[in-house]
Formats: C-alpha cells, sequence, structure tokens
C-alpha cells in the first residue's frame, strides 16, 4: 500500500470533508481516506498496482472541490 497526500481548496466545514472522503474512498483500489480540513488535505492509502494516483483529483473535483 502507498499513502499520497493531496491539497484541495473549497472545503470549509465537516461536511466538506465527508463528502471528499467518500468520493476518495469510492475509487476502486483505494483502501482508506483521512480528510483533514485544518491542513486542507487528505492522504489516500492505495494499491498501486490497482489504482492511479490521478483519479483521485478526477473524484475530488467531481465531488465540488479542487487539487491544488
Amino acid at each position: 500500500m502507498t499513502t499520497k497526500t493531496l491539497k484541495i481548496q473549497g472545503m470549509t466545514c465537516n461536511h466538506c470533508v465527508m463528502r471528499v472522503a467518500k468520493a476518495l474512498k469510492a475509487v476502486p483500489g483505494v483502501q482508506d481516506a483521512k480528510v483533514d480540513l485544518q491542513k486542507a488535505e487528505a492522504a489516500v492509502t492505495y494499491d498501486e498496482a490497482k489504482v492511479a494516483p490521478e483519479k483521485f483529483s478526477v473524484a475530488v473535483v467531481d465531488a465540488g472541490y479542487k487539487v491544488v
């Protein structure tokens, strides 16, 4: 398993955190996603053989936020 940290813009509350975490966890191959509102980032643990990290940005954008 590998962990990648993403910087995320647009999160303002815990509901945003839940939306981003849900979107990231829905990507096939993702084992876990921990989202931190204060740091404006998400730590995604995933199987690098099953998923390309570029899919994380797509999931975050689809949820209504921006990866920087």
